[in-house]
């Protein structure tokens, strides 16, 4: 640095006397003097952090990193403050979101923005508070401007996703694979943990650097991409380029589902399709991407889709729920139903599979007996058959009886109505009379549910048990 003016020394020996307020004093007078004074720079930044002005000691940090006579250590110096004050910010703004769950309070929610938007500005080159912040946008209802923060990340990280997408290489590609891809590293670190094994992997990529960070767990063959930083700026330090980077899709996901709540079929469609191609082992997208093929007019694509996914991972059981429930929405209860039979095979008490077969089989059995109906209607001496449908139905009663031993659907009035309904076509007294005693026991718990009076209306009715009906009439009506 060049020679120290009467005001740094004033304010080097007021540092040592711990007078933070008069160092400053004295560096803010050196540098009205002389702005580019790299060392009164220096020195301020240290005195603000002192005195808790985190915002003034990066202002004053940044300004000496760009002084004209800056050396090179003390320019990496200086970075690693700004890191450390980056560090500091970032995982404050994580700690004040975390407490708005807690608390609700708008208050943690206004402390992390204002801590992530310092962090940002601390550094730039690092997207990492761009996501958090965009969620903590949304939590404030800022949703514009949530997606504006978004579109932000995805803008300074697309660049790295494509060119490794197009090379074969995607989150969540094993680690073997990726060097296949992209050759012999230049350069390697590794970082152990109790369970976890880290790998750093710094390729050159058409002259240009690539770091990959891959981690093993204890049990897996191999470690997997979880993240990168390609072509760092200059302007960061080789330690920082080599700092791991667990690359998240969270802003591709908001974006996804935000565009989906406003009605932007086709935009969330190419999200969650992005997502899912940047990351096909995460299929936290795959349900709203199916829907939208179906909104779209593309049933057909969807189902070849999920199709495709059961048979590269058949024991999947979300995929297999998907690609039954498309199979169900198109009206193939028979391939549905086969499907939602491989789920309790993997899953026996799986609900979402019991509900499912209870319904298919209960669609299956009023199919045959339209068939039944109709072949009678168009020949007087056919003599239809309640047999194959009647089966049907004791089938569904018992997958609906399955699913009422848990405790999520025992007094589920849906269910409920659906094996009332059963009982009654199969002219099962017994079970009838139990499961309108049962009904009945719930009233306490349903007496201002306008629903469960009119289901109970109509049995009576069916039942003729009139009193009881008017009764139930009266209730629901009475409901608002």
């Amino acid at each position: 640095f060049q020679c120290a003016s009467p005001e740094v020394a004033t304010a080097r020996k007021a540092i040592q006397a711990k007078d933070f307020p008069k160092a400053q004093a004295s560096l803010e007078k050196a540098l009205a003097a002389e702005p580019n004074n790299c060392e009164a720079l220096l020195m301020l930044g240290d005195v603000k952090q002192q005195l808790n002005d985190v915002a003034g000691a990066v202002d004053a940090w940044k300004k000496a990193r760009a002084c004209p006579g800056i050396k090179a250590d003390q320019s990496d110096l200086l970075s690693k403050k700004l890191y450390n004050i980056w560090v500091g910010q970032y995982n404050a703004g994580i700690s004040k979101f975390n407490d708005y769950f807690s608390s609700k309070s708008e208050g943690n929610l206004d402390a992390a923005a204002t801590n992530l938007r310092l962090a940002l500005d601390v550094k730039p080159e690092f997207t990492d508070p761009l996501s958090l912040l965009g969620q903590v946008l949304e939590a404030k209802g800022d949703t514009n401007t949530a997606i504006t923060t978004y579109t932000q990340w995805w803008d300074a990280e697309k660049t790295g996703f494509e060119l490794l997408q197009n090379k074969g290489v995607v989150l969540g590609t094993e680690r073997g694979a990726a060097i296949k891809i992209l050759g012999t590293p230049t350069a390697q670190k590794v970082d152990t943990s109790e369970s976890t094994v880290l790998h750093r992997d710094k390729f050159d990529v058409g002259g240009r650097d690539l770091y990959v960070f891959s981690a093993k767990e204890a049990s897996a063959k191999d470690a997997v991409v979880e993240g990168w930083t390609y072509n760092p700026p200059t302007t960061i330090t080789e330690d920082e380029k080599w700092r791991i980077r667990s690359l998240t899709l969270t802003p591709i996901k908001a974006l996804a589902y935000i565009a989906f709540s406003r009605g932007d079929k086709s935009r969330a469609f190419d999200l969650a399709s992005l997502s899912i191609k940047l990351k096909p082992s995460d299929p936290e997208l795959v349900p709203m991407r199916t829907q939208l093929l179906q909104d779209l007019g593309k049933s057909d694509e969807a189902l070849q889709e999920l199709k495709a996914l059961t048979q590269r991972e058949p024991k999947n059981v979300m995929y297999r729920l998907q690609y039954a429930s498309l199979l169900a929405s198109l009206g193939r209860s028979e391939a549905a139903i086969t499907e939602f039979k491989a789920v309790l095979e993997m899953e026996a008490k799986n609900e979402t599979a019991l509900y499912n077969l209870g319904a298919e089989y209960k669609n299956l059995a009023s199919a045959k007996q339209r068939e039944e109906s109709e072949k009678a209607n168009k020949d007087r001496k056919y003599k239809p058959s309640d047999v194959a449908w009647m089966g049907d139905l004791q089938t569904s009663a018992r997958y609906f009886e399955t699913l009422r031993q848990g405790v999520k659907y025992r007094d589920d009035l849906i269910v409920m109505e659906q094996l009332a309904n059963i009982y009654e076509v199969r002219r099962d007294k017994q079970q009838l009379t139990a499961i309108i005693a049962e009904f009945e026991a719930l009233e306490q718990r349903y007496a201002d549910n306008a629903d469960y009076w009119r289901i109970l209306e109509g049995i009576y009715a069916r039942q003729e048990m009139l009193d009881k009906m008017k009764r139930a009439q009266q209730k629901a009506e009475s409901i608002k």
